[in-house]
């Protein structure tokens, strides 16, 4: 989650004192956690008058608040200086002083408030917002799918551009929401409507009253022409307010709901706390927010047939969210400093609802997903877990998560995570009343634990040998662990720090002929030696890390046979991807190359027979193809993808007759996405009436077209220019297509994007910024931009680009 910049301004006042201290110094100090001197107890919010072509509405806010100083004279308020007040006026409705500082609404009592005494005002103003800053206005711009609507979102600091308010984490209220919409239009916001008047204009007044305490930032609101689908969890109302073209694909994708609400209550031992849960579908959205019981999530609902590809909304986004209102919602983050509270927790929750439901497999292949994110996130910017502004929230936090669970076993850990949410209910949390959390329900102190993975960065990189001694029936692994603390400190001294030796429990798992012998070891130096006794037989196999319990890259050279052993019989898919990586380096081995077919044609989880099918195109075609043609026939359509993707690798006429068979005959998109993708590089005389026939099959999230695409980027073939152009009205990738091809060369095409600055629909020239901000190599973007953005029509489009310019000009655009 990006630095909110109101956070960066508090923080600039303690940077002098910030200096020397070390990461851990800051989070458990507080020094993020923004002071103010009054305590938010209830807003009443009331809205109307919206205007699509001003981005302008009305706007009414009841404040009331409890003094937490004696003499309270000012009342300090974040509000956007687009906010035009009116008045501000008193209990007794006398009219109130106030000031204005940019973002800043200072209101002055009639007279000083005593420590503990509560005081009300009402501010009345007209709202105007730049569309994104707080609100989203929506038109359909003759588009598809897209009917006139508004969306709020608040996180982390952007309530305050549509109401005045507190906007910083640390104080929670109750609050009501009072929407006045246009005919046709419904209103959804937090916790229960308590009442929806129809006036005789056909206006519509809906009020929302969210009666728990929660934070600001998840102050919500949604004006569009809905429809509800009714559900519920017990007698909690589950409701899905989708768009009425969209309302037969709801209940299909939303059902799992009460499911998952059921066992997110029973793991966490904290009934789900609110007095409905709404999913509300929007356009643009950029994929979903916990906004309290009234989730906001982006309108890609897929249809029947989209399933069988697993969709991201179903399996990650539905999960998440709803995790949130537990983690987030329920009890939040003190500060963003800690917003891994938050995210980690959400992140995790899915793997856990999937483990539940679908088992062990389903767990690991859901944290595999996780792994594989956060090393390219750490190999990006190596922070820890608790950090300003840290940049692994998700994926790290969900596996620190998921492995403080295998060591402390589930008992212990769901306990901890229950004597967490209860001692923080309808509060704030810090990462370390999570360890508290931990100690009094346990009585382990993890102190070294929330150094390591939390307070600290990195991972532990093992590099792991192994010897059988046969005369005293021992196997000793040498452990070494090779990571660096290579980062430097910033411009406060700050320097995110990895330690040499992570100190962690492992296991060892040794194969014999006669069964297997495990040892259990705790590592805790920079290297140790963990030696197997007992092993009366040569191993058939050697598993460091049994059951993947460490976080970790994994160096650890072995005879093919144990590798190839390892596959047939370890359970874990972390170990099995592990395993299919090594393998897929021996290309010239054939028994390396057998166990990789094997795993293809018949591992028990689709997860490995799709990795083994990926890696067969490291062979040689006479291994590979007879496996990948049984891929190609496996029930599982990601088993089937890979096989196509692999084919394209492998290349051949065989490969590129095969890759057809599966564009024609295949009902999965993403097999027939793999098609275009493996034809466009076999056979380069059909390639441009593939790419055509692509371009003009839709599939879920345009995922065949967009294969049609990267096919064009990668071949750079121009004589497509006019094709793409055609489309750059409708699918944001073809704009970016035409700054690659721009990029290889082609005038026509750098003139087809340079006249999409120009286009009348505000959402065509926002793509042609970002195709030359993104796509275009900056040695034609920068001279080209700053030669026509002068003489551009639009003036929305002549500041952006204006300030595309100055970034590139301190250095501070993409380097593509």
């Amino acid at each position: 989650m990006r630095l909110p910049l109101s956070l960066f301004a508090a923080c600039c006042v303690v940077i002098s004192s910030l200096a020397g201290q070390s990461n851990v110094e800051r989070i458990t100090n507080d020094h993020y956690t923004r002071s103010h001197d009054y305590d938010l107890i209830h807003q009443r919010i009331e809205v109307s008058r919206f205007d699509w072509d001003s981005t302008s509405f009305d706007g009414n806010v009841a404040t009331t608040l409890v003094s937490r100083r004696a003499g309270l004279d000012s009342v300090i308020l974040d509000a956007s200086a687009k906010l035009v007040i009116s008045r501000v006026t008193g209990a007794g409705g006398a009219t109130l002083r106030t000031a204005r500082h940019g973002d800043t609404l200072v209101v002055f009592p009639g007279r000083p408030v005593g420590f503990g005494d509560t005081t009300r005002f009402t501010i009345t103003y007209h709202g105007v917002v730049e569309s994104g800053h707080g609100l989203t206005f929506i038109s359909p711009e003759g588009r598809p799918h897209r009917p006139r609507q508004i969306w709020s979102q608040g996180e982390d600091h952007d309530n305050h551009y549509w109401f005045p308010t507190y906007d910083f984490p640390n104080d929670k209220m109750t609050w009501e929401l009072v929407a006045t919409v246009p005919r046709g239009m419904m209103a959804v916001s937090n916790g229960r409507l308590v009442a929806d008047v129809t006036a005789r204009d056909g206006s519509r007044t809906l009020d929302w009253l969210q009666d728990k305490p929660s934070a600001t930032y998840l102050v919500s609101l949604v004006v569009a022409p809905l429809v509800k689908i009714h559900d519920a969890w017990r007698t909690v109302p589950v409701d899905y307010y989708v768009y009425h073209e969209d309302s037969a694909l709801a209940r299909p994708l939303f059902k799992i709901t009460p499911d998952m609400i059921d066992v997110y209550s029973r793991l966490t031992g904290i009934n789900y706390p609110w007095a409905k849960y709404a999913q509300t579908t929007v356009a643009d959205f950029f994929g979903g927010m916990e906004n309290v019981s009234a989730t906001t999530l982006v309108d890609w609902l897929p249809s029947p047939r989209d399933y069988q590809d697993r969709p991201w909304y179903p399996w990650i986004l539905i999960p998440h969210e709803l995790s949130h209102q537990w983690f987030g919602d329920y009890v939040t983050t003190e500060n963003w400093a800690n917003m891994w509270l938050n995210e980690g927790f959400a992140e995790f929750m899915p793997g856990q609802y999937w483990a539940q439901k679908l088992g062990a497999h389903a767990e690991q292949d859901y944290y595999l997903d996780e792994y594989d994110q956060f090393k390219q996130i750490d190999h990006q910017r190596r922070m820890p877990l608790a950090a300003l502004g840290s940049n692994n929230i998700y994926p790290k936090g969900a596996l620190v998560l998921r492995m403080l669970k295998q060591y402390l076993g589930d008992q212990r850990f769901w306990a901890s995570v229950h004597r967490y949410l209860v001692d923080h209910a309808f509060d704030n949390a810090t990462t370390d009343d999570v360890r508290q959390a931990v100690l009094a329900a346990t009585g382990e102190n993890l102190d070294w634990f929330w150094d390591e993975w939390i307070y600290q960065a990195g991972y532990p990189e093992f590099t792991v040998t192994a010897k059988y001694d046969s005369s005293a029936s021992t196997v000793s692994l040498v452990v070494q662990q090779t990571q660096r603390d290579s980062s430097k400190a910033d411009s406060t001294g700050l320097r995110f720090t990895t330690p040499a030796a992570f100190r962690m429990p492992v296991t060892v798992r040794v194969g014999t002929a006669s069964g297997d012998v495990t040892a259990r070891a705790q590592l805790s130096q920079r290297q140790d030696t963990i030696v197997v006794r007992d092993v009366k037989s040569a191993p058939t196999m050697v598993i460091f890390d049994d059951g993947n319990a460490i976080l970790k890259q994994l160096t650890f050279d072995q005879p093919t046979t144990w590798l190839a052993t390892q596959l047939q019989r370890d359970p874990d898919l972390w170990n099995r991807h592990w395993v299919i990586a090594q393998l897929s380096e021996r290309t010239t081995d054939p028994a390396a190359a057998a166990a990789v077919a094997q795993a293809a044609a018949g591992a028990d989880y689709f997860l490995s027979r799709a990795d083994a099918a990926t890696a067969l195109a490291a062979f040689p075609a006479a291994t590979a193809l007879p496996a990948l043609q049984i891929a190609l026939k496996d029930t599982s359509a990601q088993v089937r993808a890979a096989a196509v993707e692999a084919l394209g690798n492998l290349g051949g006429a065989e490969a590129a007759m095969l890759a057809r068979q599966a564009w024609t005959s295949d009902s999965s998109d993403a097999v027939r996405a793999a098609a275009v993708t493996a034809m466009a590089v076999t056979d380069s005389a059909a390639r441009r009436a593939i790419i055509l026939q692509a371009l003009r099959t839709p599939s879920y999230r345009d995922a065949i077209q967009n294969a049609a695409y990267r096919g064009i980027a990668r071949s750079g073939d121009t004589t497509l220019v006019d094709s793409v152009a055609a489309r750059a009205g409708d699918q944001h990738f073809a704009v970016h297509v035409l700054a690659a091809l721009a990029g290889r060369g082609s005038t026509r095409a750098l003139d087809l994007l340079i006249t999409r600055l120009d286009d009348p629909r505000s959402y065509v020239r926002r793509w042609a910024l970002e195709a030359f901000r993104f796509s275009l190599r900056r040695d034609i973007a920068q001279p080209k931009l700053q030669a026509v953005s002068a003489g551009l029509k639009f003036a929305d489009t002549r500041q952006a680009a204006a300030e595309l310019l100055q970034q590139w000009k301190k250095g501070e655009g993409s380097d593509q």
